[in-house]
């Protein structure tokens, strides 16, 4: 179960033992009631995670960044899609693994079924082990990634000419999903 806290009060350390009470709105009563009275007739161990809460980034900036890439594919007779993952390429996030050789096709194949933009390419293959480089899709960066990933595709269309939004709109539009 996953609830936004509202409040945490009373915490208190008795020999080994911390013991809090945490304050949930009322709609996740149900949610909850259900999980602890699962766990009342479970002798399995539970575990809580508290983890501090991300906003999810805007979809306005999403689809702009998707509203650069179609002008840029117009100005270049190329695709969305190939100019969204030309700058993953370039400025997207990604690691490199080595895998026994005869497995890398598979990995290519698993990685590149997440989305569009998870892309993976072999760079090197020496005494039977390939390495990959392997990109991820936008829809796991992190505001700053995003953000990064955004000012690459409006640099390239500023460059083919294509408008864009003013820098001060640009910072609005990033600042509604900043936040991580």
């Amino acid at each position: 179960m996953k609830a936004q806290i509202k409040n945490i009060a009373d915490v208190s350390c008795i020999g080994d033992t911390v013991e809090f009470t945490v304050s949930l709105d009322s709609w996740y009563r149900q949610e909850l009631f259900n999980t602890l009275n699962a766990m009342q007739g479970d002798n399995k161990p539970y575990i809580i995670s508290i983890d501090r809460q991300k906003r999810k980034r805007s979809l306005n900036a999403n689809a702009y960044m998707w509203q650069m890439c179609q002008k840029i594919a117009e100005k270049v007779g190329a695709t969305k899609e190939t100019v969204y993952r030309k700058n993953i390429r370039e400025v997207g996030s990604f690691e490199t693994v080595e895998l026994i050789s005869a497995g890398a096709a598979r990995f290519i194949r698993r990685w590149q079924a997440n989305g569009l933009g998870w892309i993976a390419e072999p760079l090197s293959e020496r005494n039977g082990y390939t390495t990959i480089i392997a990109y991820y899709g936008s829809s796991s960066y992190s505001t700053a990634e995003m953000s990064r990933l955004i000012e690459a595709v409006v640099e390239e269309a500023k460059t083919l000419g294509v408008e864009t939004m003013t820098p001060a709109e640009l910072e609005g539009l990033k600042a509604a999903w900043k936040g991580d």
